[in-house]
């Protein structure tokens, strides 16, 4: 059965109503230097994170600089997951790993048949890879990648691979079809506003994604 992640949330409401429809994991966008109207502040990331349902795993999607950003914002979130979403050396998720407690999700932006190679470098320190589609900010884009390679990433890779990137309630079913991850990820795709979840997309897209 395929897991669900979902992302961006930005209020304990839209998370306590996924965890009600069986999300597996819910993330939460903290502090990152893009312009989306997902990102929370810490102090506010850290109360959602007290307060989660415990049907569900936290993940913290962030964007760190250093080291030591990463390791702060460990501390005041304590989530069971961190997601690195931005373009960093292995070394750097190493460095991470051997100081923090938590799983480490890290974000893959496809392109090309390069990305195949860079999730192979990322795997040995991340326990997860995330497959998303690239864009000029760095954040999510709201559209497809290329689902043939990554097909071929979750071939290549001992890791869950978990498939982000455009997905709705309409295409979940044949993305899940094309590249069998271990999950899929969305955010804007079942939004009723920015930054809102809409709670007939996001049980749709639930159903639908639990059921293969």
């Amino acid at each position: 059965m395929v897991r669900v992640k979902i992302c961006g949330n930005t209020n304990l409401e839209d998370i306590e109503l996924a965890a009600q429809l069986g999300a597996d994991y819910v993330g939460v966008i903290v502090d990152v230097p893009v312009d989306t109207p997902r990102n929370i502040d810490s102090e506010k990331a850290a109360t959602i994170f007290e307060e989660l349902p415990f049907t569900t795993v936290g993940v913290a999607v962030i964007m760190p600089q250093s080291i030591k950003e990463a390791l702060d914002l460990y501390i005041t979130l304590r989530p069971e997951f961190l997601q690195i979403h931005n373009n960093v050396e292995p070394k750097f998720i190493h460095e991470i790993k051997i100081n923090v407690p938590c799983n480490i999700i890290k974000t893959i932006h496809v392109e090309d048949e390069h990305s195949i190679k860079e999730a192979k470098r990322h795997q040995r320190w991340a326990d997860a890879i995330l497959l998303d589609t690239p864009s000029k900010t760095g954040g999510g884009s709201g559209k497809t990648l290329d689902w043939d390679i990554a097909r071929e990433i979750v071939v290549a890779l001992d890791k869950p691979v978990i498939l982000a990137g455009g997905l709705t309630p309409n295409n979940v079913a044949e993305a899940i079809e094309a590249v069998k991850p271990f999950a899929v990820d969305v955010s804007s795709g079942v939004e009723s506003q920015l930054g809102r979840k809409d709670p007939e997309k996001l049980e749709k897209f639930i159903k639908i994604a639990r059921s293969l």
